[in-house]
């Protein structure tokens, strides 16, 4: 009886198509974040991991495309300071500012930009990817803490509680940065059928 369902679903059509085009129906986006360490101007550091996209993320994702609603002027990057792993339920309003779990960065912790977080900033793509590889988001830090990773937001005030967090990335080794130390960080994020 078991071996004659199989049989009836191997011989099914749409079975047969679903398997054959598996992976050209199925799409995913994944980050690769790299943070490196210069102290100075030597690069004492450099680590790249796999980054987390929060659902807040690809819910602003999705509508921007197919609801065609309007998108932010720009996507900024941040970092921060607390000891947290970065989980897909994340939203701006509970994780970022001088006041959420992820600690994120303020005036005081790093002198450049002396504001707001830097812009990513990307070159048009023809590709799956896009990076901002040629114009990294670099913090030049005010003094000794301890930054534990990165984030993707769509609010350039450090303080800021709205908007989306895209993504984030909690680096495999935390970076204890003394002033003057500058960490550059680097997404590369893909859309992929794989």
């Amino acid at each position: 009886m078991k071996n004659e369902f199989l049989k009836h679903l191997r011989e099914n059509p749409l079975v047969k198509y679903a398997v054959k085009h598996l992976a050209e129906s199925d799409f995913a986006m994944h980050g690769m974040v790299t943070c490196d360490h210069y102290r100075n101007d030597e690069l004492i550091h450099t680590q790249t991991g796999k980054n987390t996209f929060t659902t807040e993320g690809m819910a602003r994702l999705l509508n921007i495309v197919f609801r065609a609603q309007a998108t932010e002027a720009a996507i900024y990057v941040g970092i921060f300071k607390n000891n947290v792993t970065p989980a897909v339920g994340a939203t701006a309003a509970a994780k970022l500012g001088a006041a959420g779990t992820y600690g994120e960065c303020q005036d005081a912790d790093y002198d450049s930009p002396a504001t707001n977080k830097p812009a990513y900033t990307i070159a048009s793509t023809s590709t799956a990817s896009c990076t901002n590889a040629a114009s990294a988001a670099s913090f030049t830090m005010a003094g000794s803490i301890t930054v534990y990773g990165a984030f993707l937001s769509t609010v350039a005030a450090k303080t800021a509680t709205t908007g989306t967090l895209f993504a984030a990335k909690a680096f495999t080794s935390s970076r204890a940065v003394i002033d003057n130390d500058v960490l550059a960080v680097t997404y590369i994020i893909t859309a992929t059928t794989s």
